[in-house]
């Protein structure tokens, strides 16, 4: 999956972000509560929604452009409150608000193929008239099995919010993790990646590490690279008083034989073991959503994740946003997408059409974009 753009309304709220054109590189920035994190949170909310997750969309409206597997999309959406009669009581949040209208396309420079759309009236799917659909759940959702939505519905998966700097300490799998259904053909990477796309971080760690120990030792060698003081990385497993395997992360520093446990791990080293593993073990044309990426990193981390995702951001697409000055300042800048808000439009430029940014060195862009953001700042 690639996210070309999107536009998004909460008109409940009376919030809108106005439409956003995504390349494979991107990092957001602009002065606190302009909208970056609500650009990162409302694309965590149309993937949600494609995955038929329990979310609340109540009054929103949105449009999003991507493309997977060599076929770009249109999705369209649109949801209000059920009327007060019709709500029940003792339902959930979710279960108050309807999809009135939905659209999805299939499209390229010539022409244009209406997969889906639905509307108060009637639904039709590959121009065919549907039974009314459950107006509770985007048509993705329900028809999700259906040969045209297949792919729709695995780009989606591909889509990874965030990274939290410290996850549940163990993850259970069960009474015995080899019963787990691994489809790996050939011992093709693509094959485990895709199957495991949406499992927990040490869940992949520990698989890689089990049938691809040459794409674990990678990991390794490159969180080696970055913390000089850690000399060997593993995921080890146990039984729990249940008789349920847990997987949990550990590491071993240099003149020491016992291991460090996850649960003592900094936070700052964790959340760059999961990156990395989350990196790695994403499938081609992911796309990773990260909100202050330098959250818990310390300045030593910084040059090595910087130069990693710059490494990687030809098979993965990244949506980053950022406060700091080193990492804003080594991402190439016409990869910075400004991102302002005037009244309750949030608005975003691409660095490269704001000339006062085309400066000589990249010290100068950054000077020149603080000065940009303190003089929107105090314009508005």
């Amino acid at each position: 999956m690639k996210i070309q753009s999107f536009k998004f309304s909460n008109n409940k709220q009376n919030w809108h972000i106005e439409e956003v054109k995504f390349e494979s590189l991107n990092l957001l920035v602009g002065g606190s509560g302009v909208g970056k994190t609500r650009i990162l949170k409302a694309l965590d909310l149309i993937c949600d929604t494609a995955k038929g997750a329990n979310r609340n969309l109540d009054d929103l409206e949105w449009s999003i452009n991507f493309s997977h597997l060599g076929q770009n999309y249109r999705w369209e959406l649109q949801s209000s409150s059920l009327k007060d009669e019709e709500i029940i009581l003792n339902v959930n949040e979710s279960e108050q608000t309807e999809i009135v209208y939905e659209k999805l396309v299939q499209y390229d420079d010539d022409s244009e193929l209406e997969i889906l759309v639905r509307n108060d009236s009637d639904s039709k799917f590959n121009s065919e008239k549907l039974p009314k659909l459950k107006r509770t759940e985007s048509a993705i959702t329900l028809l999700s099995e259906e040969d045209l939505i297949i792919p729709v519905g695995k780009a989606f998966e591909r889509l990874i919010f965030n990274f939290e700097t410290r996850q549940q300490l163990r993850i259970g799998l069960g009474s015995d993790p080899s019963k787990i259904p691994v489809y790996i053909e050939n011992d093709e990477i693509q094959n485990f990646k895709e199957y495991f796309a949406n499992f927990p971080p040490v869940v992949k760690a520990f698989y890689l590490q089990k049938f691809f120990p040459d794409v674990f030792n990678e990991i390794k060698e490159y969180y080696i690279d970055v913390f000089s003081e850690v000399n060997d990385v593993r995921v080890s497993s146990e039984r729990d008083k249940d008789g349920d395997c847990m997987l949990f992360f550990e590491i071993q520093e240099n003149g020491l034989e016992d291991w460090i446990p996850q649960q003592r791990i900094s936070s700052g080293m964790f959340r760059t073991l999961i990156f990395l593993v989350e990196v790695t073990a994403a499938p081609e044309e992911s796309v990773i959503l990260i909100d202050e990426f330098e959250n818990s990193l310390g300045i030593n981390c910084m040059a090595e994740l910087t130069d990693f995702i710059l490494d990687k951001s030809s098979d993965v697409q990244f949506i980053l946003t950022s406060h700091h000055p080193y990492i804003i300042n080594n991402i190439p800048w016409k990869t910075w997408q400004i991102v302002s808000k005037y009244g309750n439009e949030v608005r975003v430029r691409k660095a490269s059409n704001i000339p006062a940014l085309d400066t000589v060195s990249s010290l100068d862009k950054f000077t020149q974009l603080i000065n940009l953001l303190d003089w929107e700042e105090f314009s508005e």
